[in-house]
């Protein structure tokens, strides 16, 4: 119906330029033979446009016409065809890099959905035509050889964790994965073993020891692809007391005095170690896939705000996750930055209130203004 009505808004334009506009078309109707008395006369339309109207009225259908219809008619009729016509729109083919960038995307939604699932990625492995004889090299492997052996039952009801990662890491292969809007690199650093560091120590430590601590780790981030190759050779929970892991905007070092930092601040959020990990991994994903950088993203002409990167600290009896923006003054970004963290961690994750608090760069007691 919607379809009839813009039909007939079309037609009642077009009418407009006609002579014939408003006037009782001839429509050569020839006389009828008597027929029984009825108790109510059909309407008979005397126009094309008068019969759309009629037709676009529920429970009715108009006469069919008894005669030939008149040369004014016909004119009319082929006018009306002729504007139609001229509405046509062009329909728009996808280029074969958008039929592959969809293809792609489609692809990895899938892989993820299954990527717990060994026997559902060999099916997917099928469907691309991928093989499994070479495995992805990994980065620092976790040590289980002090864990117990399975029992014969759980061995036979359990799949290989192995077979699906490189089952996963091979489709990756054949498919063309989206990229990130920014490039992440992740780094590693080892810190002080000692609580109460001692004042020959502190003298000796200086602002270029502290920029030496954190290393890269890994080669650059691009891609969903690229951050779980890394992402899962990182076993957080191994780290010890006051060690870090960041993930970082590439080019970008986590240090407060780093020229994209030095004017920054970070949200600080102590979290249990039981769930530190997932606490974690959620905060990666939110990172790297834009979620935060919404949220600080500002339109100034100069110096906007942005999501610098994420901090993963190992502290005695919790694990500090900060998260660094450029610029500590941002009250708006900073308020929706905390407001969509709340709202996207899952609900078994949502933090106490005094266990986050925000604090800028250079409100830390070893900040070093540059330059200084």
């Amino acid at each position: 119906m919607a379809e009839i009505a813009r039909l007939i808004a079309m037609l009642d334009a077009s009418a407009a330029h006609h002579p014939s506009f408003n006037k009782q078309l001839n429509c050569g109707v020839a006389a009828l033979s008597p027929v029984a008395e009825v108790h109510a006369t059909p309407r008979i339309p005397s126009s094309l446009l008068e019969a759309l109207q009629l037709v676009a009225q529920p429970n009715y259908l108009p006469p069919k016409p008894c005669g030939p219809q008149s040369a004014d008619f016909n004119s009319a009729l082929k006018q009306v065809i002729s504007t139609i016509k001229s509405f046509s729109t062009t329909r728009v083919e996808k280029s074969p890099s958008d039929l592959k960038n969809d293809l792609a995307i489609a692809t990895c939604k899938r892989i993820f959905a299954a990527a717990s699932n060994p026997l559902e990625l060999e099916l997917i492995a099928q469907d691309l035509e991928v093989t499994t004889a070479n495995m992805a090299a990994r980065l620092p492997s976790l040590s289980t050889s002090d864990l117990p052996p399975p029992s014969a039952t759980e061995s036979s009801a359990t799949a290989s964790p192995a077979r699906g990662s490189a089952m996963r890491a091979s489709i990756f292969k054949s498919v063309r994965v989206p990229e990130f809007r920014f490039k992440w690199q992740f780094w590693a650093e080892k810190g002080q073993q000692s609580s109460a560091p001692s004042a020959k120590d502190k003298a000796a430590a200086s602002a270029e020891d502290f920029a030496a601590r954190p290393k890269p780790l890994g080669d650059q981030i691009i891609s969903v692809k690229e951050f779980y190759q890394h992402f899962n050779n990182i076993p957080v929970e191994n780290l010890k007391l006051r060690d870090s892991i960041h993930l970082f905007h590439l080019g970008v070092k986590p240090l407060w005095e780093d020229p994209r930092n030095s004017r920054g601040g970070a949200y600080y959020f102590r979290v249990t170690k039981e769930v530190a990990a997932q606490f974690w991994h959620e905060m990666c994903l939110l990172a790297v896939g834009d979620i935060l950088q919404s949220a600080v993203e500002t339109k100034r002409a100069s110096f906007n705000d942005d999501i610098c990167g994420l901090s993963y600290s190992v502290r005695w009896n919790a694990v500090q996750i900060a998260i660094w923006n450029r610029d500590a003054d941002n009250e708006v970004g900073k308020e929706k930055l905390l407001v969509t963290i709340l709202d996207k961690l899952s609900e078994e994750l949502a933090p106490k209130k005094e266990s986050y608090w925000y604090k800028a760069h250079r409100e830390h007691k070893g900040f070093v203004e540059p330059g200084a």
